[in-house]
């Protein structure tokens, strides 16, 4: 992402008013950057939640185990990648 998370909890949309057409400018493609990267991650997730919770007929996921969704998990995303710690600025 472009910027943290607590960067946008923290900021103004007031406060946005008032600053430079450039800032401005650059606020509003980092923010466009960051909610394609966010829905993307999004799509990819739904994917997978849905493997799991209605396999299709016929496929590997209509008999896997939790042992085989999990190696599945793990093959896309690391342990740090799903850590959804609190970030401390």
């Amino acid at each position: 992402m472009k910027r943290k998370i607590s960067q946008y909890e923290k900021s103004s949309p007031a406060a946005m008013a008032r600053m430079s057409e450039a800032a401005i400018f650059y606020a509003f493609e980092d923010s466009r950057a960051d909610i394609l990267e966010l829905n993307a991650e999004n799509q990819r997730l739904r994917v997978i939640l849905r493997q799991i919770a209605y396999p299709r007929r016929g496929t590997a996921e209509e008999s896997m185990t939790l042992q085989g969704f999990a190696d599945m998990i793990q093959a896309t995303y690391t342990l740090e990648q799903l850590k959804a710690e609190v970030e401390n600025d």
